[in-house]
């Protein structure tokens, strides 16, 4: 398929050819390419707009893989779009791409759950089981030791 054809396609591919020019374009790669994520409704029509464009600029250029620019790019705002996290702001500005990783991040933090003193015994004592048989001896003197010092 030619992705010259769509309006996406057009932009996809002007993005990816800076992107194989100069690292230097990385903010319009990525500017390029979010102008063309926030007009697909779904994630699966934008990746496979970007598969196709790959495809395109593979055949042209002969490249493997796609330049660092275009791979970060692609990277941030598919997981944005994957974590239903909005592509443009409350003013109707496209979000930076700093900002998406962090929101990224964010989503994707574990919740810190709170150790109880027998939770935490627990673990030290899962740990202790699984010494090594050359330094069990050692560490069983170590513990012995603490614990009547204690």
């Amino acid at each position: 398929m030619d992705v010259s054809k769509t309006s996406g396609g057009t932009v996809l591919y002007t993005a990816a050819t800076e992107s194989l020019v100069s690292d230097a374009s990385a903010t319009s790669t990525f500017e390029k390419m979010i102008s063309v994520a926030f007009t697909h409704a779904t994630v699966e029509t934008f990746q496979k707009e970007i598969r196709d464009t790959e495809q395109q600029i593979r055949k042209d250029f002969e490249v493997t893989p796609m330049p660092g620019p275009w791979r970060s790019s692609k990277s941030v705002i598919q997981g944005a779009m994957k974590l239903s996290i909005p592509l443009i702001d409350e003013n109707g500005g496209y979000y930076g791409k700093t900002s998406l990783q962090n929101k990224i991040k964010e989503l994707k933090a574990e919740p810190k759950e709170e150790l109880t003193a027998t939770d935490y015994a627990n673990k030290a004592i899962a740990v202790l089981l699984k010494v090594p048989d050359g330094l069990k001896q050692q560490v069983q003197d170590m513990v012995a030791e603490f614990i009547n010092n204690a």
